[in-house]
């Protein structure tokens, strides 16, 4: 240990949000193991009489839970790994040594340009340690477990293909984002906590505007859908709720993963309808209309508007308290960085990595929060997509066959769903459908 105080209190927060966040996920993770072994075989009764429920066979329940115990049994030790590391990191002096590293090459943090070099070198090989780790880890996951239960098409070749590609652009985002950063925190010493959320804020609808039509295809396939009676619902669809988009498009993610999904893409003229090929191939016409009404629902609720009305003013609340973080010095000697002969409006961003550290050991113990806002918007999506099409039926037999495609698990403990879960499980949004109904 490398001048680390114990005493210091963002030391003190730290190491009990990393203890406490690691705690919190093991006793959950083995309560939902406990609970698979219990409910193993179970069909629930709310899919009792639902005809597509009976997908849900004997082989099918093993399935499942073949799968999600094998995700879990893999989790453990990597879970592990992470924390074992996070704590070496801080506590062997790695972030101080390597901020003197990156002094020694870019000279000390004093006018824009210095800054800009150093932060940057800085956050790239902050981030290596953790990067070299999920190597491994990645590849178990992809080419034993993935493939194992029938999910992953991935080959080594497009696997290293993609690694390539994702350091690629995260670099090149993190070039831009660190000199966004850094030109505030130099030229607005005494403001830059409001400038740099309006710059976060701004750098995210620009990468809204982009990702559809340079990021995203950079990594698959997007084809315009087919005339027929699917695009002619959905078209109808989107006519009747005034919802404009450059197109409907089709997503080649089979030639990756059996797991499926659509989504919403883009911002303005870029925003598009994006299906994926194994969606279709799962789901009939009016099933994926029922999948889209509740896309579509997010958006005619302006679930993501209201997020972003509550996220701004949060945001700006965290950026101040981060201000106030780094222009003090207890939270740089807490982690053992000498700054005596440093002025401290000069390494700023340093502060700003230190107190996201701190922040990110207390992130797990607000998840439930967040979570439950998230539930709460998919069940108005669930009953907008059942008002609109007339019926809940639809949705309910796509979901069925969606949770049975991506070997879902069906009956996860209450407590595990309250902390984990952003979406209601699969029985949850089957009896608010069947309320509905009624």
């Amino acid at each position: 240990m490398t001048n680390i105080v114990l005493s210091n209190l963002f030391i003190k927060i730290f190491i009990a949000g990393t203890l406490i966040s690691f705690a919190i996920n093991h006793l959950l993770e083995f309560i939902d193991m406990r609970a698979r072994i219990k409910n193993s075989g179970k069909l629930p009764e709310e899919l009792n009489g639902i005809a597509e429920a009976a997908v849900f066979d004997t082989e099918k329940l093993a399935k499942i839970s073949a799968y999600e115990n094998a995700k879990y049994f893999f989790w453990i030790p990597r879970s592990i790994c992470s924390l074992a590391l996070t704590l070496i990191l801080v506590f062997s002096g790695y972030y101080p040594w390597l901020f003197n590293m990156t002094c020694r090459l870019t000279g000390s943090p004093s006018d824009l340009f210095s800054s800009y070099f150093c932060a940057l070198i800085f956050f790239i090989c902050a981030g290596i340690p953790a990067s070299i780790l999920s190597v491994p880890f990645d590849l178990i996951s992809e080419f034993n477990i993935e493939k194992k239960f029938g999910f992953s098409n991935m080959t080594i070749k497009m696997w290293i293909s993609d690694q390539l590609k994702g350091l690629a652009l995260s670099t090149v985002l993190a070039a831009i984002l660190i000199f966004a950063m850094i030109l505030v925190l130099v030229k607005f010493p005494g403001s830059w906590w409001v400038l740099l959320v309006c710059v976060m804020f701004a750098l995210t609808l620009v990468l809204q505007v982009i990702y559809p039509l340079v990021i995203a295809p950079m990594f698959n396939k997007f084809t315009p859908l087919e005339d027929g009676e699917l695009k002619e619902r959905i078209s109808a669809l989107m006519k009747n709720l005034g919802f404009k988009s450059s197109g409907i498009f089709v997503m080649d993610a089979s030639k990756r993963s059996g797991h499926s999904n659509a989504y919403f893409g883009g911002l303005g003229k870029s925003k598009r309808i994006v299906l994926y090929d194994t969606l279709i191939k799962q789901l009939t016409t009016d099933e994926l209309v029922a999948v889209l009404g509740h896309e579509l629902g997010h958006y005619k609720m302006h679930h993501i508007t209201r997020k972003m009305c509550i996220m701004l003013p949060l945001e700006l609340v965290i950026m101040y308290i981060l201000f106030r973080i780094a222009h003090g010095t207890s939270i740089y000697t807490g982690f053992g960085f000498e700054i005596a002969d440093v002025p401290v409006e000069s390494i700023q961003f340093i502060g700003l990595f230190l107190a996201s550290l701190v922040a990110e050991s207390l992130s797990e113990i607000l998840s439930p929060v967040v979570n439950s806002s998230s539930r709460h918007d998919e069940y108005q999506a669930d009953a907008f997509s059942a008002k609109l099409t007339g019926s809940p039926d639809a949705l309910i037999s796509g979901l069925i066959k969606l949770n049975s495609e991506n070997l879902n698990e069906l009956l996860p403990p209450k407590l595990y769903v309250l902390w984990n879960y952003n979406h209601p499980t699969l029985v949850e949004r089957i009896k608010a459908l069947k309320t509905s109904k009624k």
